[in-house]
């Protein structure tokens, strides 16, 4: 989904929470989660708005979110399991209910997960609430080196410029550092959830395709023969690359031949990072991010063009353009 800008920001906010003094708490809270996540690292989280939510994300998980119901907010389950007094508190408050369903807790960093309806007749529970929060903050943000790579591309900082704005107070932002990679042992921690329909077969097949080897790579190799752009025919050099990234792929698209590219390292990294793509007649686009001086040894230039595009190609041409172009 595409990003907001900074007057989207604000009218989504406006129209998700019309009464200005309801606004600023639910956003005081927020800011109070963000703090306590960059405490651990300032690459492990990151923040985005769409018309119905806001939401802060730290490493692989989503642990606040602003709905039009309340405050949706991930408790650590080993807490409350000990803490009955706090269970207690939290069942008898009309102002705290248990989600349900598929976001009702998390299995990975174990959680019992709820809304909150903050007001001046509930904040007395919002102590016990942020306790069982923050040790689930802090328990997520240990099981993480850092946010993952597409929830960094999604980070929204207009989000946080706003939220400063609205406050009137500073907040922190993070810092990824390089525009991140994706990360194979990431993305099939994921897979792991999806496993139980999928028979052995299917299962390394597509952890093969993760990384590039397998039946994967091999249709790469047969449909290509050489890179894709440069035409280099050292086959043990060339890596297989997913167009669409493997984990913003459903199965079908993980295996899918035109779903891939087979290219030269340099070309490969440029590409997963998001520093060049390709149009729909595999010309190539790169990004302004890509310096000149980086381009010139990389040996990468505005005369490259993909060698062949098929019509099948273009939807994971345009997914790549939008989503991770930079």
């Amino acid at each position: 989904m595409k990003k907001l800008d900074a007057n989207q920001i604000e009218q989504a906010i406006s129209s998700l929470l019309p009464d200005e003094e309801y606004r600023k708490t639910c956003l005081s809270l927020f800011v109070e989660s963000l703090i306590e996540a960059n405490s651990y690292g300032k690459k492990k989280w990151g923040v985005y708005c769409r018309s119905d939510r806001v939401r802060l994300l730290v490493g692989n998980l989503i642990v606040f979110t602003i709905h039009k119901e309340g405050l949706w907010l991930s408790l650590d389950k080993q807490l409350l399991d000990e803490r009955k007094d706090a269970q207690n508190l939290l069942e008898a408050s009309e102002a705290w209910r248990w989600g349900e369903g598929d976001w009702a807790e998390y299995q990975r960093v174990p959680s019992r997960n709820g809304y909150y309806i903050p007001s001046k007749d509930s904040l007395d529970i919002w102590p016990v609430i942020r306790g069982l929060h923050f040790e689930h903050i802090k328990k997520t943000a240990g099981e993480c080196n850092q946010l993952r790579g597409p929830s960094q591309r999604n980070h929204s900082p207009e989000l946080l410029a706003y939220i400063s704005s609205e406050l009137e107070r500073s907040i922190p932002y993070p810092d990824y550092g390089a525009k991140p990679e994706t990360n194979a042992v990431d993305d099939l921690r994921e897979f792991e959830r999806t496993y139980k329909n999928l028979s052995k077969t299917e299962r390394e097949s597509l952890i093969l395709s993760r990384i590039g080897q397998g039946e994967f790579r091999s249709r790469l190799i047969n449909y290509w023969k050489k890179c894709a752009v440069t035409g280099c025919d050292s086959i043990d050099l060339l890596r297989a690359s997913h167009i669409k990234p493997w984990r913003d792929s459903d199965n079908t698209e993980r295996l899918d031949i035109y779903n891939g590219l087979l290219l030269a390292p340099n070309l490969d990294s440029a590409f997963d990072r998001g520093y060049i793509s390709f149009d729909n007649s595999g010309e190539i686009l790169i990004s302004d991010k890509l310096s000149n001086d980086s381009r010139n040894k990389l040996g990468i230039h505005s005369g490259m063009k993909l060698e062949r595009v098929e019509e099948s190609h273009c939807k994971y041409l345009e997914y790549h353009r939008r989503e991770v172009f930079g």
